[in-house]
Parts: structure tokens; C-alpha cells; sequence
């Protein structure tokens, strides 16, 4: 028994190099997605946790990490993909 694949090969007439490169090449999209959704989630924490010290007008926090409260209120306001 044989599956097709893309191009009508069927699963056995493959060589093993190009499966062993697909499978490097999708534990490579794996790892990148893991990264990007991590810096997503650490990106999100920090700009929740800025607003909230601008709110709380913690100005010598603030001042602490250099941005006004202006700046940290629009950093927070950023999506949590956006740079």
C-alpha cells in the first residue's frame, strides 16, 4: 500500500534525504511559532504591567525606566504584535 503524495509520487518512491529535510524544516516552523507566540505573551505581560504602573501614577517607577507617563500609556495601547 502506497500514499500519494504532491506530483502523484506515491509515499514510497521518495528519497529519505527529502523526507529528513521536510521533517528538519517543519521542527523548524515548529520552534519559530513557539518563539513568536512567546515573545507575544512576554510582550503582552510587560505592556499590562507598564499600564498599570502608569496608571497607578507611579511617576518615580516611571522615571525609574526612563518613559513618561504619556509614553508608557501609548506603549500599552500597542497591539501585542506590533514592535
Amino acid at each position: 500500500m502506497f500514499i500519494p503524495i504532491a506530483r502523484g509520487l506515491p509515499f514510497r518512491d521518495i528519497a529519505p534525504s527529502v523526507l529528513s529535510n521536510s521533517k528538519v524544516r517543519l521542527s523548524r516552523l515548529i520552534a519559530d511559532t513557539r518563539s513568536t507566540i512567546g515573545r507575544w505573551f512576554a510582550r503582552s505581560r510587560q505592556r499590562r504591567a507598564l499600564q498599570e504602573i502608569a496608571e497607578r501614577n507611579d511617576f518615580h517607577l516611571l522615571k525609574d525606566i526612563g518613559v513618561s507617563q504619556q509614553e508608557a500609556l501609548r506603549e500599552a495601547e500597542k497591539a501585542f504584535w506590533r514592535l
